[in-house]
């Protein structure tokens, strides 16, 4: 992981070279952290992979005479190569014409040239010239079947393609014009102008049905609904090792008051929780104890098994709209694994207990039978908490029947995860506050509305528990210093803390030269409900690194955690398979005692040896693979959902909304429909007013208008009216009607904010509703008009 931090910031293109020291420093590597650090600096170097120039300082070498990399090809005929090994140039740049029949995702060889005179023009002296298609990607291609003249065509679904694909013998699969299909490519487009041609290998049915739809991206990114049968067998098979005896190796809880929160569609309950307050305060301190149980998936998914191989395969559960793809067969995850209401299931246990501030006092894990005794929804489970059994019953999906065990337990886990949240926020938890909505579906699929989605304080009930037993187990292996999977989440980079600086300056607020995560915690709260909320969160969203799998040593930054991993969804998540091995294993050495001082290395080398627990090797590659399927399945996921919501913007044509800018380029800006939460683009040449000349400042990140000085930045509001949405591109453009007001911060805003960085520990309010935006009526109609007609026709130019 720090190999990945080290390249990923001397790669960057403001990177200055430095010693390895002020790289350190920059990077905010302290104390026992160096030293693994150096090692991984160490072994860069003796790969080649960064060099030491003058005065020691670190750079990534120059591009040799060849590259070798991932191909990303436009639509108006150049690309640009994504080398394997990263060079002092970058992504190397190939030419229209050069790019032979690569396509983007393809991994490719290509001869690397210089071109003196491109220096002295101000750009790279390297270009590139493919020689060699090394490996296809292996994304699928979907998309509509049509017809041109007497030729049969498919135009492929999303941006990979951009040719329509020719089709020889559309009939060999029944297929019909206006089919959404399957296809195979068997010849690639080229540099000459030749079209691709493909054959169709599934028909799925009419294009624009929501279910052909949703298989259509399945395809597209391979996710696969069906089990292989030996998968299935082992399931049935697996399925049938339980019953209501209590095995010796697990403590009996089936007494012990436990229920489960969850969605109300849910079908695949993995976490349980149990709570207790004790009436005197425990000699170690502790006034709360909580139980967080965890299905215990592993106990029917053994290691090496064709279950196994499927679960690592697929890596994690795909939720689609309307549509989940399970890593496991039903017959687990909504059968013998889930904590369905009022039957024994098998459970790995933490115990965590508290003291009166929310520090965690004892841990310990266990494998456990319990019962739940409840299962409730998260809007009935709040409705409970405040004492209205009306509107709990109108959430509820199980028997109303609200015994007082359950109000007191409710109240309590209410109770406890306000002190724990409370704690965490004096330890610097970042909480975004960006919108989202959920969609609401007529009876065939299709989205007519969106709603915001519920804010009822159960969900962060639920997240805090969660994140403490995650937390708990990455200690248990960091207590006997062995490698486990973890969820990393590194610190900002420097370069991108400094363009969140020159933001927050621009919109008004004054940060620290080098925020930490305090400051920005104390940043987003002193906007939290203001108008300016949505500009500045998202800002920093921006500014935050991508969570992943990996076993390096690396903690939270988000979640304030120097220990952090996956534990609490092992139905869903293939890391959390490997954790529960590891605590099996952990709970076998242990033989029952607890880990201390004496006995913690003969337990380390036990687990260790054990059969269950991958070695570090494996569990990087493991890592990287789930991390791979996670990035997939929200791919999926948010394209399926970008076309489902543009399909019902396709009906609303020239009708307005707000929108908020979420992205600013030299080319136009990209602006969130708010009711929607869906980014729709607005060319620069659109902007008004008409005639104006756009220039993206590279400081500040806006867009400055050259005669007026007016500037766009990120979070700036507007009506914005549809123009054209493309279904198959997955585009949506937009014009401007009119700008609203209200997101420009004050001087009372900043002596607000001010007053929140000194005071960062202070307790925070639970956030804010979120608005839904609303038509608005435009100005100058005749005027828009023309200007709507102008960017349809610009649009279909670009199409």
């Amino acid at each position: 992981m720090y190999q990945n931090r080290i390249l990923d910031y001397i790669s960057d293109r403001r990177y200055e070279p430095q010693t390895l020291r002020e790289l350190a420093e920059e990077l905010n590597i302290e104390g026992e952290e160096k030293t693994a650090f150096y090692e991984a600096a160490e072994q860069l170097l003796s790969e080649g992979q960064v060099i030491l120039g003058s005065s020691d300082a670190v750079t990534l070498p120059p591009p040799g005479k060849e590259m070798i990399g991932v191909y990303r090809r436009h639509e108006r005929g150049f690309g640009f190569i994504v080398p394997d090994s990263l060079t002092a140039h970058g992504d190397l740049f190939i030419p229209p014409g050069n790019g032979i029949d690569a396509l983007t995702g393809d991994r490719v060889r290509a001869k690397v040239i210089s071109q003196k005179r491109r220096a002295t023009m101000g750009k790279s002296p390297y270009i590139g010239r493919i020689i060699e298609v090394l490996e296809r990607s292996a994304r699928g291609y979907v998309g509509t079947l049509t017809k041109r003249g007497n030729m049969y065509v498919v135009n492929v679904d999303g941006r990979s393609l951009h040719e329509p694909v020719i089709i020889r013998d559309p009939h060999a699969k029944n297929a019909k014009v206006g089919s959404k299909v399957a296809i195979d490519l068997v010849s690639y487009p080229d540099d000459f102008g030749n079209l691709p041609e493909g054959v169709i290998t599934e028909v799925l049915g009419e294009a624009g049905e929501p279910n052909v739809e949703t298989m259509a991206i399945m395809r597209a990114f391979g996710l696969e609904e069906k089990f292989p049968n030996d998968v299935l067998e082992e399931a049935r098979l697996a399925s049938k090792k339980i019953d209501n005896t209590i095995p010796e190796d697990r403590e009996d809880l089936t007494k012990t008051f436990i229920c489960t929160i969850d969605p109300p569609d849910a079908k695949d309950y993995d976490d349980a929780i149990s709570i207790t307050r004790f009436d005197e305060v425990q000699k170690d301190g502790a006034c709360y104890e909580l139980g967080v149980h965890i299905a215990d998936v592993a106990h029917f998914v053994k290691s090496g098994g064709a279950l196994d191989k499927e679960a690592i395969r697929r890596g994690n559960s795909t939720y689609l709209p309307r549509k989940v793809i399970p890593m496991l067969p039903e017959v687990l995850s909504n059968g013998v694994c889930s904590l369905q209401e009022g039957v024994n299931r098998y459970a790995k246990s933490c115990f965590l207990r508290y003291d009166e501030t929310g520090q965690v006092v004892s841990e310990r894990f266990a494998r456990t039978v319990i019962c739940s005794a409840k299962r409730l929804t998260y809007l009935e489970a709040q409705a409970l908490i405040g004492d209205d059994v009306r509107e709990a019953m109108k959430h509820t999906k199980s028997t109303p029947k609200y015994s007082r065990e359950l109000i007191t337990a409710l109240k309590l886990m209410d109770e406890l995860a306000k002190v724990i949240r409370g704690r965490r926020m004096k330890q610097g938890m970042i909480v975004l506050g960006l919108p989202d909505v959920e969609l609401v579906f007529d009876d065939s699929g299709r989205v007519v509305d969106a709603q915001p989605e519920d804010d009822a304080f159960t969900h962060t009930i639920i997240e805090m528990f969660m994140v403490e037993a995650n937390e708990a187990a990455a200690r248990l292996f960091d207590i006997l210093n062995i490698p486990m999977i973890r969820r990393t989440h590194p610190d900002p980079d420097t370069y991108d803390l400094g363009e969140l600086h020159s933001f927050a300056r621009v919109s008004g607020y004054n940060i620290p030269q080098r925020p930490d995560r305090h400051s920005l915690q104390a940043l987003l709260e002193s906007v939290r409900g203001k108008p300016a909320q949505q500009a500045v969160h998202m800002a920093v969203l921006k500014t935050l690194n991508k969570a992943e799998y990996s076993p390096s040593m690396i903690g939270h930054f988000a979640l304030a955690s120097e220990h952090y991993t996956h534990f609490t969804s092992p139905i869903r998540r293939y890391p959390d398979f490997v954790v529960h091995r590891g605590i099996d294993a952990v709970i076998d050495a242990a033989d029952g005692k607890a880990i201390n001082s004496r006995n913690k290395k003969k337990i380390a080398k036990k687990v260790v040896e054990d059969a269950r627990v991958p070695d570090e090797e494996q569990m990087h590659e493991i890592s990287r693979g789930c991390s791979h399927t996670e990035r997939n399945s929200e791919t999926a996921e948010r394209e399926l959902r970008s076309y489902l919501i543009l399909e019902l913007l396709a009906e609303h044509l020239g009708e307005d909304f707000s929108g908020t800018v979420t992205g600013v380029t030299s080319s136009g800006i990209y602006v969130q429909v708010d009711k929607f939460v869906i980014d729709g683009f607005v060319h620069v040449n659109e902007l008004p007013p008409a005639g104006e000349r756009w220039k993206l400042n590279a400081n500040t990140g806006a867009l400055v208008a050259q005669r007026s000085g007016k500037s766009i930045t990120i979070g700036d509001q507007f009506v914005i009216r549809i123009a054209n949405v493309d279904l198959s591109r997955r585009q949506m453009d937009l014009v401007i009607v009119d700008q609203q007001s209200g997101r420009k911060s004050s001087k009372t805003q900043q002596k607000a904010f001010d007053k929140k960085t000194k005071r960062s520990d202070k307790s925070h309010k639970q956030g804010s509703k979120k608005k839904s935006a609303r038509g608005v009526k435009p100005k100058n109609a005749a005027k828009q008009k023309s200007k709507l007609k102008a960017a349809r026709k610009r649009s279909a130019r670009r199409r």
